[in-house]
């Protein structure tokens, strides 16, 4: 059997991280968020009289239910990367300090027609969420039923791994070359991908192409991790000289293209991937990624709207300053929209409860799973939500949407445009669910001494991120960053003879 033990022990198992709050440190962090989280909004309604309204009731609640599972990450013998934890930071930020932010800063979507009084609107969502949130945390609550009998992670055939990898490696980087030359080079390639305004339209109908061209460099990230797990455990340098190649490499072939998550995605799942194989990852570690990536949105937003002339602007002015009046991308905006959904969703809301529009009955969720499929075999595919948030956003008058809005409308936000307030309610139960399983399956991969479910453990993980993200986002990062590993699992668990690995020894 393919073994290796894994990161030190952790003292919490899967059953107290997701069972119900009946010890003391659950309590405590309750009390804790009661304390914090109600005193920041105090002091923030004090210091900006535009705080001072009813909205911030329903959001503070809903920042005390979440924030309770945001302290968790700061308690000693957490992982880094447990799921629940991290759930609620981002949920910290999506439900509590982005509606604030939108308020204090004066920071809203633009372009919108007969914009809803704010305020109310905010007030409106923050009762949902709260609701929703408390339902989550009902959910993260209930017991666990034990199973019966432990299930014997299937066995992997490592030679059938690294020659499989292998193989899908030498594949992806044919496919960047093919990709490369058919935008005449590399200097025709980096050309269209900083054309903003066209970038989109002319890699229309290369998304199999895109996704198999992007696949080699977390596939020979994770074949190099593997191979030499041992060494990358002993020597530090070794490991982070690797991650800053993943990262680099994923940037020319993926960043270029105007997508920040093409580079923030692989460089989040190779450290959960380092967490439970070789190492645990310090949170000082953690808290420099952290800067870094935001230091990183900021700046690569000019570049995605402005092309190579934004960063060019910048080098010649040594300031944003110019840039940021050109795009329009500033900090604030940074805060509100790239972090935050709530402006974008109170709109929803409003029009919703306001009878403006009807919801789709999850035409937008049928919809997402088309985009696998060719064109040609669908002609008539449901509703898309570039088509419903046309209409409910920028253009009322007409049936299908017209325009193109390239929103994200976050979890809660399309469940209200599939099913009205139950979807938006429900969507909180439904991620429950979800970090629920993450969790289970997480605590397991981490302390299983197999080298199979370690592997899978960042495919399922990044199932927590996804409070901010609509359906076919997930679904699409999914495909573009998870398939290929669980394709070269399953062939190393399917074919070839089994055998046993000698452990690796506990890593610090």
């Amino acid at each position: 059997m393919t073994t290796l033990a894994g990161p030190a022990a952790r003292p919490v198992d899967a059953l107290r991280a997701t069972g119900p709050v009946t010890t003391g440190k659950p309590v405590d962090n309750n009390v804790l968020a009661v304390v914090l989280v109600t005193s920041l909004s105090i002091a923030l309604m004090v210091c900006l009289p535009d705080l001072r309204h009813w909205f911030m009731v329903p959001t503070t609640l809903t920042g005390v239910l979440v924030g309770a599972e945001a302290l968790r990450w700061f308690r000693r013998g957490v992982d880094v990367f447990d799921p629940r934890a991290c759930a609620g930071l981002l949920g910290l930020q999506f439900l509590y300090l982005a509606p604030i932010l939108n308020v204090a800063l004066d920071e809203w979507v633009t372009g919108i027609y007969d914009q809803p009084v704010w305020r109310d609107a905010l007030g409106m969502l923050g009762i949902l969420n709260a609701v929703g949130t408390g339902l989550y945390r009902v959910v993260l609550a209930l017991p666990r039923r034990p199973r019966r009998r432990q299930r014997r992670p299937p066995t992997m055939h490592l030679p059938t791994f690294y020659v499989a990898g292998l193989a899908l490696a030498v594949l992806s980087v044919a496919a960047m070359g093919y990709e490369i030359a058919i935008f005449g080079g590399i200097d025709g390639f980096v050309d269209t991908m900083a054309d903003q305004a066209n970038r989109a339209r002319d890699m229309t109908g290369l998304g199999p192409l895109i996704v198999l061209s992007e696949a080699f460099p977390y596939v020979v990230f994770t074949l190099a991790l593997v191979r030499w797990r041992k060494t990358f455990a002993r020597h530090t340098v070794l490991l982070v000289l690797l991650v800053l190649a993943l990262t680099v490499t994923q940037f020319f072939i993926g960043g270029l293209k105007g997508s920040r998550s093409s580079t923030l995605w692989p460089l989040l799942l190779a450290l959960v991937l380092v967490n439970v194989t070789v190492r645990r990852v310090p949170r000082k570690v953690i808290a420099v990624v952290g800067v870094l990536t935001f230091a990183f949105i900021y700046l690569y937003a000019f570049y995605k709207l402005g092309g190579t002339k934004a960063i060019d602007e910048i080098r010649r002015a040594g300031t944003v300053q110019g840039t940021v009046s050109d795009t329009g991308r500033d900090m604030s905006m940074l805060l509100t929209a790239d972090l935050g959904r709530a402006d974008i969703q109170s709109v929803i809301l409003h029009r919703y409860l306001d009878g403006q529009f009807e919801p789709v009955l999850g035409a937008t969720y049928a919809n997402a799973w088309f985009m696998f499929l060719p064109d040609g075999l669908f002609p008539d595919v449901p509703t898309s939500k570039v088509d419903v948030g046309s209409r409910i956003l920028y253009n009322p008058l007409y049936p299908q949407g017209e325009g193109s809005s390239s929103k994200v409308y976050g979890m809660a936000g399309e469940g209200i445009i599939n099913f009205g307030l139950v979807g938006g309610v429900l969507s909180f139960v439904a991620f429950g669910l979800a970090v629920r399983a993450v969790q289970g399956y997480y605590t397991a991969a981490v302390d299983a001494p197999e080298l199979t479910p370690k592997l899978v453990a960042p495919v399922v993980w990044v199932l927590v991120t996804t409070q901010g993200s609509d359906l076919d986002n997930v679904l699409f990062c999914l495909c573009k960053y998870s398939m290929p590993t669980l394709l070269l699992v399953w062939l190393a668990c399917r074919f070839g003879r089994r055998h046993r690995v000698r452990p690796l020894a506990a890593a610090p």
